[in-house]
């Protein structure tokens, strides 16, 4: 009975010595950290290295973000597999967009909440997001029926933000993009940099 207790006792011993140990160290990573950014439920993106301005919708409850695609079409280029697609990111304005060549980094299923599971091709890319640069991975789907043509979900956002539900275009998306002034004297937001 005595070995028992023993037996007991030195793991005990062991976790009450470590806790406040972890407890300091953990508290001290925390504070070497830098305080994370407050973005709205809509912000301002730009696609890089394009420079592209668009709109975005922060949405937490999705897992993975969306860009809005248009004819989709995966091809082999040097022996990989690469999507090429149309990204509209002005509805005003005339509507204007891009065609854009990326890897695939994978095919994912996505259920649909009023129908059946879609195939979607999954790419990475660069966005600027409150003036800091990062990489993110989107699934193509057309999203031209929907308010903005791309969606950021927790996995763009983790770690790097906090999302403010009550507020909307609280930061820039700068990234060392400047305005350029049009011919009548107005400055003009070119989406490419200087």
């Amino acid at each position: 009975m005595r070995l028992i207790r023993l037996l007991l006792f030195i793991p005990v011993m062991v976790l009450w010595l470590l806790v406040p140990g972890g407890t300091a160290l953990a508290e001290k990573n925390t504070d070497s950290q830098e305080p994370l950014k407050t973005v709205g439920w809509v912000e301002f993106i730009r696609l890089e290295p394009w420079g592209i301005k668009t709109p975005a919708r922060i949405d937490t409850g999705a897992n993975t973000s969306s860009l809005s695609a248009r004819d989709i079409n995966v091809f082999r280029k040097n022996g990989k597999a690469w999507v090429k697609f149309t990204f509209d990111f002005r509805k005003d304005k005339g509507g204007r967009s891009v065609e854009i060549e990326r890897p695939l980094v994978r095919m994912v299923k996505i259920k649909q909440h009023d129908g059946p599971s879609q195939e979607r091709p999954v790419i990475a890319m660069e966005i600027c997001l409150a003036d800091e640069v990062r990489e993110a991975e989107f699934d193509l789907i057309d999203r031209r029926a929907l308010n903005y043509p791309v969606l950021l979900g927790r996995k763009a956002l983790a770690g790097y933000v906090v999302v403010d539900p009550a507020r909307a275009y609280l930061t820039r998306a700068v990234c060392g993009h400047t305005k350029k002034k049009k011919k009548g004297g107005e400055p003009t937001d070119s989406g490419k940099s200087e």
